[in-house]
């Protein structure tokens, strides 16, 4: 019988390498090994194989990975490399999601980059239609991107987020509420609705206050300013100061000691007292114990681990709820700020116009004339870090860098940030009802003037406040 073996040799007899002799079936055998060693060589040595000539893969115009190239590591994102996802994003604007535009904005704000307003508005106005749909985190990033670009959504914008923060409330993790809330605030919100303000907040900060609840200082802080921020938002507003008013009363020169004070009344004046405050936060301060708040923030481990910009937002959220906390306290926090000259000098305008306001409520008596000093002088530092920011864009391209030198040497070390005029206006107005001028002396007129003079930061200014910066001796000169 003949088997499978048999039969393949008998087929391999008729092959052209079974006719040659053996010696040179073994010679062609023993070519094999070099042919496929050539091969390999080919290969490892990258030399392209023969055959069609074919386009190399270019993935710098890739939109998804350019996007996520700078997502991943904002810090080390180029301008170059902002500029150019800028275009492609403009170039796929009619093709991106809601969620799409979310995220190009979100890296974009991350890298302080102010895109296109042509891509801010497109995402503004996406996220207004979707907002019913959004998760925590859509709505996070939404915040917080427009915030960052100082970009006021509409009315209708605003509505549909505070419905959307309602409907979502409890699937926020606590930190992300408490940073949502400051960023919605931020873009305009002021008003959230009536079960949000009677139960949810309320809820939170209980939650937050608890004794097994772990709360870092940071969420704890936000959570009691963004009460008082919509609380005394809820509030009538105060009466507003005849805009002719400046006209008669500014003075021709810094106001003496009699009439600083008679300014100093008129910008305590200015803003809601406490009391005034009560009846609007009468409703979060019955579900939420102020014992709770305040012995919170008694712990040194806290006060330790808190920021000074924290500190700042609960001053100001307590007194813009209506709590009297005990001078003791009051003066134990202002302490650690003003009484510091490095937590006072690393906060930004924002930040020392909430405290102006926030001391001007809460002290009892004067203030040490120390920390008054070392308050004016961190409200100086910001002011020159203004108009070295704006030296620096009237440069242009050409002398940026050499601009940007000066401007950093003229400022100094450590101080940071630029001003807004709002925030420049309450700090100057706290001030002088804490019995202090800023522009007494010459140097310190001179920045405010000169702050005020630059670009459009005196028109922007409501006419109240620019009648009461006037009575200060506050104007452009």
């Amino acid at each position: 019988m003949r088997g499978p073996l048999c039969s393949w040799r008998e087929s391999a007899r008729g092959s052209p390498l079974a006719s040659q002799p053996f010696s040179s079936r073994l010679d062609a055998r023993a070519t094999w090994p070099c042919k496929y060693q050539g091969v390999r060589r080919a290969l490892a040595s990258g030399q392209p194989r023969a055959g069609p000539a074919q386009t190399p893969i270019s993935h710098k115009d890739n939109f998804h990975l350019v996007l996520h190239a700078v997502y991943k590591n904002p810090p080390d994102a180029t301008r170059e490399q902002l500029c150019h996802l800028e275009e492609l994003t403009l170039q796929r604007l009619d093709e991106l999601n809601v969620d799409a535009l979310i995220t190009v904005m979100y890296a974009f704000a991350r890298t302080s980059f102010h895109p296109s307003p042509v891509l801010i508005s497109r995402m503004a106005a996406a996220t207004e239609a979707d907002m019913a749909s959004f998760t925590p985190r859509q709505l996070e990033h939404a915040a917080w991107s427009l915030a960052a670009v100082r970009h006021r959504p509409s009315p209708t914008w605003l509505d549909n987020f505070a419905c959307a923060l309602e409907v979502n409330w409890d699937y926020f993790r606590p930190a992300q509420l408490a940073a949502t809330l400051m960023d919605a605030a931020a873009c305009g919100l002021s008003t959230l609705p009536a079960a949000t303000l009677a139960d949810q907040l309320p809820a939170s900060l209980r939650k937050a206050a608890g004794p097994d609840s772990a709360t870092a200082p940071a969420t704890m802080a936000r959570l009691v300013w963004s009460a008082g921020h919509f609380i005394s938002a809820s509030a009538s507003p105060p009466q507003a100061m005849p805009a002719s008013a400046g006209q008669s009363l500014r003075p021709s020169s810094p106001p003496s000691s009699s009439s600083a004070a008679g300014a100093g009344a008129a910008a305590a004046a200015a803003h809601p007292t406490p009391g005034d405050r009560a009846t609007a936060g009468g409703g979060v301060r019955a579900r939420v114990r102020e014992e709770e708040l305040l012995s919170w923030w008694e712990d040194e481990g806290v006060l330790e681990a808190a920021a000074p910009e924290d500190l700042v937002l609960v001053l100001h959220g307590l007194a813009a709820l209506g709590v009297r906390p005990a001078a003791g306290w009051t003066a134990r926090l202002l302490g650690r700020l003003l009484g510091r000259a490095e937590a006072v000098g690393a906060l930004d305008a924002r930040h020392l116009g909430l405290l102006g306001w926030a001391a001007l409520k809460l002290a009892e008596g004067p203030l040490p004339r120390g920390w008054l000093e070392a308050y004016m002088q961190a409200l100086r530092a910001r002011l020159r870090s203004s108009e070295a920011a704006a030296a620096v864009d009237a440069a242009g391209p050409g002398g940026a860098e050499e601009k940007a030198a000066t401007a950093a040497e003229a400022v100094g070390a450590g101080e940071r940030g630029g001003a807004e005029p709002a925030d420049v206006a309450l700090a100057l107005s706290s001030l002088a009802g804490l019995g202090a001028h800023l522009a007494g002396g010459g140097e310190g007129a001179a920045e405010v003037a000169a702050y005020w003079r630059g670009g459009t930061r005196w028109a922007a200014l409501g006419a109240e406040d620019r009648a009461l910066l006037q009575i200060l001796g506050y104007g452009p000169g």
